[in-house]
């Protein structure tokens, strides 16, 4: 049995650890192929363990580690849903098993629930719900041969909040889901501006900062830190597409994804494990 499971996007913007969505570049797990079988430390094989599974798994990606694309995630979705497949669970609850031994590992929901649902999710606490919405553009990825650790991209977030930022935020993130709804593209921009974790991340890494000013000026309808970083995500309307891209290469690869819809699913013909 082979499976595969969906990189993500994280907060997009002003929802931090409450918002997610899930890209079209993946990860597979499977119980056999070529070459050596992860290790016991690998995390799939961790979530793989932890949702019941046994014996030997075959791990394989496309989507870029450390990278603020869920890759972490995404290989966890991809371990237990395996397990919870190889146990004779139906796709639906296989996913809904998995959401939960992902969410356990990762700590927050907002990259486990786009990783096995697929889509744009809300997180509060332990509810995920999934936004019947897509995005009313094109998403564009800039992705660089840096790399980001969550941990120490969290490490220099404030302790506090001032009461005027979250504010801010709370307005952008309602403001977020109604273009979202209604597909207003005009409000993206505005609906994506945070002042909570974004100003420290970017102010750690320059590149993803210029990364970020160059897709708005070079008319990005809305722009975000991946996650943690050093991605930077942008909505962009098919018009704007080549001059964003130019205007970012070459300081790092450029992905036009398109949202994953599916989540966690068996991928019996697609890449190969090894």
């Amino acid at each position: 049995m082979r499976v595969r499971a969906p990189g993500s996007s994280a907060n997009l913007g002003p929802g931090f650890d409450v918002l997610g969505l899930a890209v079209a570049r993946h990860v597979w797990a499977a119980d056999e192929g070529e070459g050596p079988p992860c290790g016991p430390h690998h995390i799939a094989r961790i979530a793989y363990e932890q949702a019941g599974g046994t014996g030997p798994i075959w791990f394989d990606f496309e989507l870029e580690p450390s990278r603020g694309l869920g890759f972490s995630a995404a290989a966890r979705a991809a371990g237990a849903y395996l397990a919870n497949r190889q146990a004779g669970l139906d796709p639906s609850p296989a996913q809904e098993a998995a959401y939960r031994v992902v969410a356990d590992i990762e700590g927050h929901g907002d990259n486990a629930a786009p990783a096995v649902f697929g889509g744009i999710h809300v997180i509060a606490g332990e509810r995920w719900h999934r936004l019947p919405v897509t995005i009313p553009a094109r998403l564009l990825f800039w992705v660089p041969e840096l790399e980001t650790l969550t941990d120490d991209s969290r490490a220099c977030l404030p302790t506090e909040v001032d009461r005027a930022d979250a504010v801010f935020n709370l307005g952008r993130i309602g403001l977020l889901v109604a273009a979202l709804y209604e597909q207003r593209l005009d409000l993206l921009g505005e609906a994506t501006q945070d002042r909570l974790h974004q100003p420290p991340r970017l102010a750690a890494c320059e590149p993803s900062a210029r990364a970020y000013e160059t897709m708005l000026t070079n008319g990005a309808s809305a722009a975000w830190l991946s996650g943690s970083g050093p991605t930077i995500a942008a909505v962009v309307t098919p018009d704007r597409v080549a001059a964003v891209t130019e205007a970012l290469c070459p300081s790092g690869a450029v992905l036009d994804l398109p949202l994953d819809q599916v989540g966690a699913v068996d991928d019996q013909s697609g890449r190969p494990s090894a």
